[in-house]
């Protein structure tokens, strides 16, 4: 189940477990979940009936995935989800809960409060980085499942298969980037194919013709990646701007969200926290609200960021996901963290980036 915000966790949940699949608001669905997992005291045909025997009582088990985008500004959802198992084995009553959380961030637990932190479980698995065997394993398997090919050479030579699960591991292991390479290196072959032969006559092997992608075909997929019209606007980023950027990637970077978005107020922190901590003039003093907003709206007309304003939210509401309230933009970055470093290199703020972005890098200086 997909969620837009972190209070639909609610609602989602209740409308899985209810008897008649309901549709509740947020509020009404947490307390009918408060009911249902650690029993009440009254009567209610809306949630289950208490049994006495522990081993009667149904088990709900909820899996959370990216957990990173259910942490509030109060921390309500998390720290509900994980203490109706707690109060539901201390009581013996309503249905038992077992909550598994999967996050893209390592240390998220502990960058949680004290009372959202003491609610969590002690056992964990870390789920490390895809390797290059794991990698190139993962797109011959692809490239066979896609159309029954049983010779994945006959598309793609070993070598260039080699080459970008290297070239993915290097970065962050992100298996789609290696899709990504893959795909446009393939596009492009396909297309120099069709310029040359003028059709896709098949051939004996049921493809266009015995030519296969190269390493020098995905490197250059993977230079034209890099070289795309959003890293060069990116490097030529004013001082704000490049600011703006390094702040989203780094909040990207280490809080792991791939959805969804950053509130303004939480930006504006983090650029502050940023240009104080680096000291530089060109960066002081950090942007204020008004001069964000216009920030904003020039690197969202040059399609570097992406602004997302929430529908049908009041301002509470907004105000719980982390912001300041009122109807303000959530901002995502349209590239990687690693994306943005290569892209301020050499420029005057390539100090910046190196900072605070540089691990993995996708060419050599």
């Amino acid at each position: 189940m997909e969620m837009q915000y972190p209070f639909d966790a609610y609602v989602r949940l209740w409308e899985a477990v209810s008897e008649h699949k309901e549709k509740r608001a947020p509020g009404a669905a947490a307390a009918m979940l408060e009911r249902h997992f650690v029993g009440s005291g009254g009567k209610s045909g809306k949630g289950i009936k208490e049994m006495e025997e522990g081993s009667q009582r149904p088990v709900t088990v909820v899996l959370l995935d990216e957990i990173d985008y259910l942490v509030t500004n109060k921390q309500s959802v998390l720290y509900n989800f994980f203490e109706w198992p707690r109060r539901s084995a201390a009581n013996g009553c309503g249905a038992r809960l077992v909550v598994v959380g999967i996050s893209n961030t390592i240390n998220l637990p502990e960058r949680l409060k004290p009372a959202v932190q003491s609610r969590l479980g002690r056992e964990r698995c870390v789920f490390k980085a895809y390797n290059v065997e794991e990698t190139c394993n993962i797109l011959k398997a692809r490239l066979i499942g896609s159309d029954g090919a049983k010779d994945v050479t006959s598309v793609f030579d070993q070598d260039a298969l080699t080459f970008a699960a290297r070239k993915t591991a290097v970065l962050s292991g992100d298996i789609r980037k290696a899709f990504q390479i893959c795909k446009a290196a393939a596009e492009t072959m396909l297309s120099k194919m069709e310029d040359e032969t003028g059709s896709c006559a098949p051939s004996s092997t049921g493809r266009p013709n015995s030519k296969v992608v190269r390493i020098p075909d995905i490197q250059r997929a993977a230079r034209d990646m890099f070289n795309s019209i959003i890293n060069l606007a990116v490097s030529s980023a004013t001082s704000f701007e490049a600011l703006l950027i390094v702040s989203l990637a780094s909040l990207q970077k280490h809080t792991g969200r791939e959805k969804g978005g950053f509130d303004v107020q939480e930006i504006l922190t983090k650029m502050k926290g940023i240009a104080e901590g680096l000291g530089d003039r060109q960066y002081l003093p950090a942007p204020n609200f008004s001069e964000l907003l216009g920030l904003l709206n020039r690197l969202g007309e040059a399609r570097v960021i992406t602004l997302q304003t929430p529908k049908g939210l009041h301002a509470s509401y907004h105000a719980s996901l982390g912001g300041g309230g009122g109807a303000w933009p959530l901002v995502s970055l349209r590239m990687e963290d690693y994306e943005a470093e290569a892209a301020l290199r050499g420029t005057p703020h390539s100090a910046l980036a190196e900072k605070h972005l540089a691990e993995g890098r996708l060419f050599g200086s």
